[in-house]
């Protein structure tokens, strides 16, 4: 039996050298990836980049593969990390200095013989990155890759079986890696939902996850939990970091009634953690603590949070459009513009012929009586 498959992660702290290291790889390796591979996540951390070439990409490839790597971190091999390394051929005395002493160091201070990465350091992230480059060059097809997850566009149903043998399954090998059975799954986008990075993609749209949704409610109830003896302001400050990071990762897709629900949650668990902790002295009911307090405090919003990017999204509209000519086919681009697609084209036209029809007998009318005040005159 592999014994890859019962090894822990374990963590190692950052630390300015290893930092430093890991920099002067991301500069080499974005040169080569920015031809081949444009829009991969070494080079590139947009999430609304990604989600916008799914969007793009489901239209032209029907169909999907998505797979993820079971313990990607403690399983990778550093002999076979440090030959795709020496791989590479960077023309660099420094590069090769890494390659020769730094980074086989840093490998040395894994727990296991000759195999795996720490989980909480930045080089551990590139050179992880990089472990799985020799799989992303053989991948003919579009691809989004992230860590270890991979979402591959194809474009009939054969076709994903067929990447999975010929292809995936072979490069692994060589790799001494194993894909994760309980998250491998193919299919056709709008019929089947696909989970990636956190979000779900169904019918061309995009929303949170509801597996992410209960991990970020058990943080805020672990935050506020009643046994914890931290004074309010330390908690507070806890749960906006949380709401923060959560909330700008995931505004770019349709959460708006997500972000309302879970504001409700995290002010209802903030109000019985001041109301019922022992060593709290305010001991405030619902009705004092309402949401305005709870803001004047300094407790952030997930809602405000989307409304904002919702807002500069239109802001950025508005800069691309062009400037429009006053006349009556210029106002129906105008409300298109807008959003308003839905409007009846013939009643706009017919209200401006009215319109110029009413200003037109205005004009008379002025006329005649001009006349007949320079009658009465004379």
């Amino acid at each position: 039996m592999d014994k890859s498959n019962f090894l822990p992660y374990f963590k190692f702290k950052n630390k300015s050298d290893t930092y430093i290291i890991a920099q002067f790889l991301l500069k080499k390796i974005k040169r080569v990836l920015k031809i081949k591979l444009p829009y991969h996540y070494l080079i590139s951390a947009r999430n609304d980049l990604r989600l916008r070439y799914i969007h793009k990409m489901s239209k032209k490839f029907k169909y999907f593969l998505k797979f993820d790597i079971e313990k990607y971190y403690p399983s990778i091999n550093h002999q076979i990390l440090l030959a795709i390394l020496g791989s590479l051929n960077f023309k660099s005395r420094r590069f090769k200095h890494y390659l020769k002493y730094e980074i086989p160091c840093f490998l040395q201070r894994s727990p296991f013989k000759k195999r795996g990465l720490p989980l909480g350091n930045y080089l551990s992230f590139i050179l992880a990155g990089i472990y799985l480059l020799p799989l992303d060059f053989k991948i003919k097809r579009p691809f989004l890759r992230v860590q270890d997850d991979y979402l591959i566009f194809c474009k009939n149903k054969k076709e994903p079986e067929k990447i999975l043998k010929e292809i995936i399954e072979p490069e692994l090998e060589k790799l001494e890696l194993k894909i994760n059975i309980d998250k491998l799954k193919s299919g056709q986008f709008h019929q089947n939902p696909v989970t990636f990075m956190g979000f779900k993609f169904y019918t061309g749209i995009f929303t949170i996850s509801e597996s992410k949704i209960e991990e970020f409610k058990n943080k805020i109830i672990k935050i506020t939990h009643l046994t914890k003896k931290k004074p309010i302001k330390a908690v507070i400050k806890q749960l906006n970091n949380k709401i923060l990071g959560f909330g700008h990762y995931y505004k770019f897709s349709y959460c708006h009634e997500n972000f309302k629900d879970l504001d409700a949650f995290i002010r209802q668990r903030l109000r019985r953690y001041m109301a019922r902790n022992k060593n709290s002295k305010n001991k405030l009911g619902n009705l004092i603590l309402t949401n305005q307090v709870l803001k004047t405090m300094g407790l952030k919003s997930l809602e405000e949070i989307g409304l904002k990017y919702g807002i500069k999204k239109r802001f950025i509209l508005k800069k691309k459009r062009k400037k429009l000519k006053k006349s009556g086919r210029d106002y129906l681009a105008l409300y298109q513009l807008e959003g308003l697609k839905n409007i009846d084209k013939s009643l706009i036209l017919t209200t401006l012929k009215k319109l110029t029809e009413i200003t037109e007998k205005l004009n008379k009318i002025e006329k005649r009586l001009k006349k007949m005040e320079e009658k009465w005159l004379n």
